[in-house]
C-alpha cells in the first residue's frame, strides 16, 4: 500500500483505504478499482491523496479502529455538531455509544495510530474530532489509564472542538489565516465548549474540561484562561498534544502539511514552555514515526515502502536494489535504518 498524490494515481490501481464522507457514509470502499470517473470527482472533491494497492495483500492491514465504527464515530460527531450549531437539545447517547465500541478496540490490541485520514475541506471537522480521539485513546491507554478514565478522556476528545458550533459561520469557513478580531471570537470556543457539555447527561465534568482546557499551555500562553503546568489537566494535555499532532499532519489549507516524523520533532523543540515533556514522550510512544504507505530512504541508499508498523519494529519492502520486492523488519538497534521519508 502507498500513499500518493492523486495526480499520480493511475486508472486501475485498487483504493487501499475507505474515503468517508462528512457524515460517516462511505463514499468509496477499500478495494474499489479506481477509474477515470472516479478519480475525476475525488478531484472535483478536492481530495490531494489516496492510499493505492497494486496487489490484494496490499489491502490487507488494520486501523486503528474498525472501519463500521470510524464511520458511526464522524456520524455522531457531525450530527451532535450540527445540532449545537442549530441550539438544538443535544443527544449525547450516540457519541457515549461510540466511545464504548472505541476504548474497547483500543483496550484489546497493542497498537499505533499509524495510518491517516482521507479528508477535504467539507469533511475537516468531523475527522479532525475523530483522529484526535483515537489517538487520545491509545495516548491513554499506553499511559496506563483504566477503562472508565479512558472513556472519560475519549468523550472530551471527541468532542473537544464542539465549541466551535457557537462561533460565527463565516469565521469557521474562512480559508486562510483569520484576523485579529477573528481569532479573538475563535478563542471563546473552548469555553462555549465547557459550558455545552458541562451539564450534558452522561458526560463527565472531566470531559468538559478537556474542551475547555486543550488551548491552554504549559507556560500560561494559551486561552481562554492562561492556565500554566498542573492547572491544566491531564486529559486535556493529552488532547492537546494529539490536537496539534493531528493539526499539523492533515494538511489545513493555510499551512505546509507535515510529515508524521516532522510534526513530532516540531512538538519536542515546543517543549517544555507550550507542552508537557512526559506527554510528548507519550504522543511519540503512540503514533508512527513512519506511518504505512510511507516510502523511505534507506542508509543503504535503497528506497522502500513501509508496510507494517508496531511497537516492535517497521516493516519495510524493498523498491529498488537486488533485494527488491523482499520485506525486512527493522527494529530499534538494526544496522539498517530509515534516513528520510521521500514521500
Amino acid at each position: 500500500m502507498r500513499y500518493l498524490p492523486l495526480d499520480e494515481i493511475k486508472e486501475g490501481m485498487f483504493l487501499a483505504r475507505s474515503i468517508f464522507g462528512e457524515d460517516g457514509r462511505t463514499l468509496l470502499a477499500k478495494g474499489a478499482k479506481l477509474t477515470k470517473g472516479y478519480l475525476q470527482k475525488l478531484q472535483v472533491l478536492n481530495y490531494t491523496h489516496l492510499f493505492i494497492g497494486d496487489r490484494k495483500e496490499d489491502l490487507d492491514f488494520k486501523d486503528p479502529i474498525n472501519e463500521q465504527i470510524y464511520s458511526q464515530a464522524i456520524g455522531a460527531v457531525r450530527e451532535i455538531f450540527l445540532d449545537a450549531a442549530k441550539q438544538q437539545t443535544l443527544e449525547f447517547k450516540t457519541v457515549l455509544d461510540v466511545v464504548d465500541f472505541m476504548v474497547d478496540e483500543v483496550m484489546d490490541e497493542d497498537l499505533l495510530y499509524n495510518i491517516f485520514d482521507l479528508r477535504n475541506h467539507d469533511n475537516y471537522t468531523y475527522l479532525h474530532s475523530v483522529s484526535v480521539g483515537t489517538i487520545a485513546t491509545i495516548m491513554g491507554k499506553n499511559w496506563g489509564l483504566g477503562r472508565s478514565d479512558l472513556k472519560e478522556l475519549a468523550a472530551g476528545a471527541l468532542l473537544h472542538d464542539i465549541g466551535k458550533m457557537c462561533v460565527a459561520g463565516p469565521i469557521l469557513k474562512k480559508e486562510g489565516l483569520l484576523t485579529k478580531q477573528e481569532y479573538e471570537q475563535m478563542c471563546f470556543h473552548p469555553k462555549y465548549g465547557f459550558e455545552l457539555l458541562r451539564s450534558a447527561p452522561g458526560v463527565s465534568l472531566l470531559s468538559a474540561h478537556v474542551a475547555y482546557q486543550h488551548h491552554e499551555r504549559e507556560d500560561g500562553s494559551g486561552y481562554p484562561r492562561g492556565l500554566a503546568e498542573d492547572q491544566i489537566h491531564l486529559y486535556a494535555k493529552i488532547v492537546m498534544a494529539a490536537d496539534s499532532y493531528d493539526a499539523m499532519t492533515s494538511g489545513r489549507r493555510y499551512s505546509r502539511t507535515l510529515w508524521s516524523h516532522e510534526a513530532l520533532a516540531q512538538l519536542a523543540a515546543d517543549v517544555p514552555e507550550k507542552y508537557d515533556p512526559e506527554i510528548i514522550t507519550l504522543l511519540a510512544q503512540s503514533v508512527a514515526l513512519y506511518p504505512i504507505g510511507s516510502v523511505v530512504l534507506l542508509n543503504n541508499l535503497e528506497v522502500g515502502l513501509v508496510t507494517d508498523v508496531n511497537r516492535a519494529d517497521i516493516k519495510i519492502e524493498f523498491l529498488t536494489g537486488e533485494a527488491k520486492g523482499q520485506i525486512v523488519a527493522l527494529a530499534p538497534n538494526a544496522l539498517l535504518k530509515i534516513v528520510r521519508r521521500l514521500s
